[in-house]
């Protein structure tokens, strides 16, 4: 249901004038193509080099931020959803930071010496193509918390900038607070001064959590208290979704599935819905990936024994966290327990409340409880409310 709330007020009248402009430029560019079509094949073939530099002029984007819960998600699909658009896509981060790499391993393992001799920008070669496509780029959640993506991402944004992509995307935090105490982040502050050059920076903060307005307390539909009889009802749902297709189920048989050449195990499965313990989904070496397979696979996903992150102090060898995470510059001393399972839930979370996939989950503790430490209050705010609004959907 909406409502009014002012301080979304600028934001629309933004997207408004922002799809003006867009269809405008799209307009502009049809006829010109259609009008000059003989003239560009006769100056391309006779002139070759003629537009071989040319920048394309770059319409201002928009970048919105604010707490969790204010609309920005909302607000950015209904504008991708209604303008007239043929090449836009719409995309999480970190579901586009990996078809990234994923390009970048191929072309790495295509290049050959003549390629390295003459001095190819793979950046470059994937903007293009990214470009080609796209005039409209549409992120959900940019967040940046894996060194590697943060070292890409100037080149890649000067690129896609350079070739006339426009981009809408949401974030918790402006854009000077991003990857904030990150590793070598000095070479992430060009990133910053791209966002600020081309998008138009706009908050849309304020005091209601909208994912919290229908929600009542305690009562919930996907999420139950492990000591209020949890896994019964874990079990009792997933018995809904069988109908006698289940394909696996563990009655003290160990099971699993592969993902990204790795196995999980996990209780149950049917062709459409997936049954983990939370430790075998969250904890060892999991990430970002794993988990946007599992999207791509399932509709449902329960997990049982989804425990409280208490964040209590943990004597424990400094390590990195596997994959797409990294603690920021956290001494041993400071280690705190569970931390790197709450980040792996948080991404989980997040792949899963953007696919719209179905998460039910049994935990020790009400979801206003679940993160008690100080490391990950902030990324953990987002989660929580997701959760939330996960209870109406």
């Amino acid at each position: 249901m909406l409502c009014e709330d002012k301080a979304q007020l600028c934001a629309v009248t933004a997207l408004a004038e922002l799809s003006k402009q867009l269809i405008l430029v799209s307009n502009e560019k049809k006829l010109k193509l259609s009008s000059n079509k003989f003239l560009n094949k006769f100056f391309s073939n006779v002139f070759p080099n003629l537009f071989a530099n040319k920048v394309t002029p770059t319409i201002k984007g928009l970048y919105f931020y604010g707490r969790v819960g204010r609309g920005k998600t909302m607000l950015m699909d209904l504008f991708y959803q209604n303008i007239k658009l043929k090449h836009k896509r719409r995309i999480h981060f970190h579901r586009f930071m990996e078809s990234v790499h994923q390009q970048l391993n191929e072309l790495s393992a295509k290049k050959s010496s003549l390629d390295i001799r003459a001095g190819t920008n793979p950046l470059a070669r994937i903007a293009k193509t990214w470009a080609t496509d796209v005039e409209l780029l549409c992120f959900d959640e940019f967040f940046v918390n894996d060194i590697g993506d943060a070292m890409l991402l100037a080149g890649l944004f000067k690129e896609l900038f350079s070739l006339g992509v426009t981009l809408v995307t949401t974030s918790n935090c402006q854009p000077e607070q991003l990857y904030r105490n990150g590793l070598q982040r000095e070479r992430f502050i060009p990133t910053i001064a791209l966002i600020n050059q081309h998008c138009q920076i706009i908050s849309i903060d304020g005091d209601i959590d909208h994912r919290l307005t229908n929600i009542v307390t305690q009562h919930y539909k996907n999420y139950y208290l492990t000591h209020e009889n949890g896994q019964q009802q874990l079990a009792k749902r997933f018995q809904t979704y069988c109908n006698g297709k289940v394909t696996s189920f563990s009655e003290g048989k160990s099971q699993s599935i592969v993902i990204n050449s790795r196995q999980i195990p996990l209780l149950a499965k049917t062709n459409k819905h997936v049954w983990f313990d939370f430790y075998a989904l969250c904890a060892g070496p999991r990430s970002q990936r794993d988990y946007i397979q599992l999207a791509d696979q399932f509709e449902t996903v329960l997990i049982s024994n989804v425990p409280q992150f208490s964040g209590k102090l943990v004597p424990a060898v400094f390590s990195g966290v596997e994959d797409s995470y990294q603690r920021n510059g956290v001494l041993m001393a400071e280690l705190r327990h569970l931390d790197d399972e709450a980040r792996r839930f948080i991404a989980l979370v997040d792949e899963l409340y953007d696919r719209k996939i179905e998460l039910i989950i049994s935990a020790d503790v009400d979801i206003a409880q679940l993160y008690q430490g100080q490391q990950l209050s902030f990324e953990f705010k987002r989660c929580q409310s997701r959760l939330f609004e996960m209870q109406n959907s």
